[in-house]
């Protein structure tokens, strides 16, 4: 099928919904913006898992790797993702936890308090 990644989720996984649904299939190694044909290796009750199977189109922060075996070591799965863009989705992931788990809302008093900004390292690796 082919898919779209929408945003990151836990571990690095990337997150996608059906065409036209609102169905989520989860993706190991899909980034934000790629478009990809992917298969489904396990379908739960409210997803599915996909393999990537061909990228149609790179993501939109596309940048190269610093390590060398970064496409097939996995313990770094976002290095081809730029800096910035690791920072927003690392804010977005925080925003949904706090939002989703911890309940509050956008309009929560105090929720600046509890949601900072992401500070980036100097060193990125």
């Amino acid at each position: 099928m082919e898919l779209v990644c929408e945003s990151l989720g836990f571990k690095g996984k990337g997150i996608c919904k059906v065409h036209g649904t609102v169905f989520v299939v989860i993706c190991d190694r899909a980034l934000p913006g790629e478009r990809f044909l992917g298969c489904v290796t396990r379908r739960k009750g409210s997803y599915a898992e996909v393999t990537k199977i061909k990228t149609l189109t790179p993501h939109r922060d596309l940048v190269e790797a610093p390590c060398e075996y970064a496409s097939y070591c996995g313990g770094c799965k976002a290095q081809n993702l730029s800096y910035e863009a690791q920072l927003r989705a690392k804010d977005e992931q925080v925003h949904e936890l706090i939002t989703h788990v911890g309940r509050f809302s956008d309009n929560s008093p105090g929720l600046e308090t509890v949601l900072k900004a992401i500070v980036p390292c100097d060193i990125q690796f």
